[in-house]
């Protein structure tokens, strides 16, 4: 019976250790803020986000591309959500709910996907056109 607790022990050990080294070694983008995000409301005109419970509202935008977008992403859930895009390496980062952050950030032409990276399919096509 020790034997088995000393190895189902070091194993534990093991993948915490192991899944500690995945996340260093990942981007980690959404855990932090990257890019250029402020708190609080966007300026008039902005694109507006809704995050809410499992998915993002609209689930498609398009804005023009080139020159910097403001997104003003408000958090209506009841979990933390983020709105990443790894493609153009930014990310709110942790958004409490009731919370509202502003991202602003150039879209290239075509599609740009946004995700929250904690909610595998709350996604948002951004078009640059």
């Amino acid at each position: 019976m020790k034997r088995w607790i000393v190895v189902v022990g070091v194993i534990g050990a093991l993948l915490v250790v192991g899944g500690i080294a995945v996340v260093a070694l990942g981007s980690g983008l959404g855990e932090s803020a990257a890019g250029d995000v402020a708190q609080g409301p966007a300026d008039p005109g902005a694109t507006s986000v809704v995050m809410n419970d499992n998915f993002f509202s609209p689930t498609a935008v398009t804005v023009t591309h080139g020159s910097p977008v403001q997104f003003e992403i408000r958090n209506d859930g009841q979990v933390n959500h983020n709105f990443t895009s790894d493609a153009l390496h930014v990310s709110t980062g942790p958004v409490k709910p009731g919370q509202v952050v502003t991202l602003t950030v150039p879209i290239p032409p075509g599609v740009t996907q946004f995700v929250c990276t904690w909610h595998p399919g709350m996604v948002i096509q951004v078009t640059g056109s």
